[in-house]
């Protein structure tokens, strides 16, 4: 069964303000505490600290592990109460194969023995299908796992739900709860001139932006062929993040061609430093070959920014009914191209509103307490 969490408070008389003291559908008055365990090695994405600030401010004893096993289980018997894990394939996935196996079955011996200690396992899909095919067999494995040990199952939106049920099997206790904003998470302090100063993009420049880890299932070749097909010298557009397999840089510097408007700062991107970029964007470029859930998104909604994507997966929901972000149909010879003339002529700054109001409704206090009346479902 899927469910949309939702915090119900309990009344406090006529007129009062409702608190967040207690989870009514199941735990009754009483106050609801739990000790949560979050395990990622997510570190640049601020997500997992967000989600763990949420809970702690919500009443509940939270914090991160970076790894699990069954000896770190059995020495904190006793002590947790929900194990919740983020981004599975992290946690086992190594550069060998015999590495890779063995963080695998350290991993699932965990889970196994958390369940036979009465913890209650949590899972939030972000991925639901590994990267470039790295191991995706170990990783399919994984999640199969996990799937059957999982009490709840976290994805963020209606489209993975379906997924899971579809492809996986997975009908019981999945929960969407949608993944929180970044409003927090980065400085917001300077003006589109100011950024586009700091970079050198001329103020009259229409600006495509792409900002993230450079991967090749993102669609970068892609977007620098259909960028090319446009004939727009004041188009510009800006690929920042760090790449992460060696080569796929030379092999995106000889896809740009030459063109003096495509500017690629492949190197990783500071926090302080993203700001800069998404001010200086008029609207950021997601064409990826697949996704789950865009984090890139929803930062790009807490700097009001619009984006324009492929309509799969998460990004039909996420660019609601075309007032947050433009879709093109990725099977579509020219979709792409199409895509980036319709930009031009949009009125982006509706769609801008409309974004940081999308954002600012994605409060983590609120998602924090749909977590805490998930992790009581499990109780």
């Amino acid at each position: 069964m899927i469910r949309r969490c939702a915090w119900w408070p309990r009344r406090r008389g006529a007129g009062s303000s409702a608190s967040f003291g207690g989870c009514a559908w199941l735990m009754g008055n009483r106050r609801f505490e739990r000790r949560v365990v979050i395990v990622s090695r997510v570190k640049r994405n601020p997500y997992v600290s967000l989600l763990c600030a949420g809970l702690n401010q919500a009443g509940l004893e939270a914090r991160v592990e970076e790894g699990l096993s069954p000896g770190w289980v059995w020495r904190h018997r006793g002590k947790v109460d929900v194990v919740h894990l983020h981004w599975l394939e992290l946690l086992f996935l190594r550069p060998t194969l015999w590495r890779s196996l063995k963080l695998w079955a350290l991993v699932m011996m965990g889970l196994i023995l958390a369940r036979a200690l009465g913890v209650c396992v949590v899972y939030t899909v972000h991925n639901i299908q590994g990267h470039e095919g790295q191991r995706a067999w170990l990783v399919g494995l994984g999640n199969r796992v996990v799937f059957a040990l999982a009490q709840a199952v976290h994805v963020h939106d209606e489209c993975t739900a379906e997924v899971l049920r579809r492809r996986w099997g997975r009908r019981r206790g999945v929960y969407v709860i949608p993944h929180g904003n970044y409003l927090t998470a980065y400085r917001n302090e300077c003006s589109r001139a100011e950024a586009r100063l700091r970079l050198g993009l001329p103020e009259g420049a229409f600006v495509y932006l792409f900002l993230g880890r450079v991967r090749p299932y993102k669609g970068l070749e892609e977007l620098l062929a259909a960028f090319r097909a446009l004939d727009d010298p004041q188009a510009v557009l800006l690929i920042a993040g760090e790449v992460h397999d060696p080569g796929y840089d030379r092999r995106l510097r000889e896809l740009a061609g030459g063109d003096e408007r495509v500017r690629l700062h492949l190197e990783f991107v500071g926090e302080d430093d993203v700001q800069t970029y998404m001010n200086a964007s008029d609207i950021c470029v997601l064409p990826y070959r697949h996704v789950t859930i865009s984090g890139a998104a929803i930062l790009s909604f807490s700097f009001g920014v619009p984006i324009l994507a492929p309509r799969i997966g998460c990004f039909v929901e996420l660019a609601g009914a075309g007032e947050r972000g433009i879709l093109y149909d990725p099977e579509a010879p020219n979709g792409l191209v199409d895509a980036l003339r319709e930009a031009r002529r949009r009125e982006l700054s509706a769609m801008r509103a409309a974004c940081m109001a999308y954002a600012r409704r994605l409060d983590w206090k609120d998602i924090a307490r749909q977590h805490a009346a998930m992790y009581a479902r499990c109780a």
